[in-house]
């Protein structure tokens, strides 16, 4: 991230302000954390509680909560929950590949793993986002991975906090740096808690003018694009008229010598009659 040591002092001040929230674990272990992660990503934690509550009660088991179709999880937590089908989606792509390389609904592959090996297996997981990924490994292995959606970035880019051409995978890797790995659940549970008592973010100026700077350079090098086409198209125009007069030329210049090698003939003929 971009002037990192000069952010990493403001967050410093930041976090003193931050709410103090409790961290609570699923009591359904690794499988119910990767759900309750899905559905905790770009919403509130009421809103998560409330729809993880509907899947736990409709399902049989986990096996059963991965068998659904993608409609059946939207209808379970209501179509009107923020990116309902496609965190839906990205939640049966998970727990599918889980799936497939368990053979079961647990994880037990990982039992005895390093933090690296843990931290690879959620990240390959297919569909799964870095705020699932890391929200998982941080409470349920203790690895230094501070879970960061959308909402939280944009609140920390309007505050300040980290530079406004940051991306999640960079503000993920740089808060992770800056918590020690103890500490790292509480800062998200107050970090989270943070971002959903505040109102959408409005775009900040510095990103308002990056955003009209691209704006510009895409469109001059559109404008650049379209006269280097025409230029070219008019020197093949000109190169064929070149070519068009010059292949006239020498048509005629043909014909010419043919009607004078005629007339040579005719005289000839003439001349041979006289005789």
């Amino acid at each position: 991230m971009k002037n990192a040591t000069e952010f990493a002092k403001k967050f410093k001040s930041f976090r003193r302000k931050l709410p103090t929230v409790e961290v609570t674990a699923r009591e359904q272990g690794v499988i119910g954390e990767v759900i309750y992660s899905h559905l905790l990503w770009n919403a509130s934690t009421k809103q998560a509680l409330s729809a993880y509550k509907k899947l736990i009660e409709a399902a049989v088991d986990f096996n059963d909560l991965r068998m659904n179709h993608v409609y059946e999880t939207v209808e379970l937590i209501g179509s009107n929950y923020p990116m309902a089908e496609e965190r839906a989606k990205r939640m049966k792509a998970v727990l599918n590949t889980i799936y497939r390389r368990e053979h079961g609904m647990h994880v037990n592959s990982l039992e005895g793993a390093g933090k690296r090996e843990i931290r690879e297996y959620f990240d390959t997981l297919d569909g799964i986002t870095p705020f699932v990924s890391c929200r998982v490994i941080s409470i349920c292995y203790g690895v230094a991975a501070v879970p960061v959606d959308d909402r939280t970035l944009s609140h920390l880019i309007e505050q300040e906090i980290v530079h406004h051409a940051s991306n999640i995978v960079e503000v993920t890797s740089w808060l992770g740096r800056q918590v020690k790995a103890a500490e790292v659940c509480e800062v998200h549970v107050s970090l989270h808690s943070w971002s959903e008592d505040r109102p959408e973010p409005k775009q900040s100026k510095s990103a308002e003018t990056m955003t009209k700077k691209k704006a510009t350079k895409k469109a001059a090098s559109k404008k650049a694009s379209r006269k280097t086409k025409t230029a070219k198209k008019s020197v093949t125009k000109k190169k064929v008229v070149k070519k068009n007069s010059a292949t006239k030329k020498k048509m005629t210049k043909k014909k010419v010598a043919k009607k004078k090698t005629t007339k040579k003939k005719v005289a000839k003929k003439k001349v041979a009659k006289k005789k």
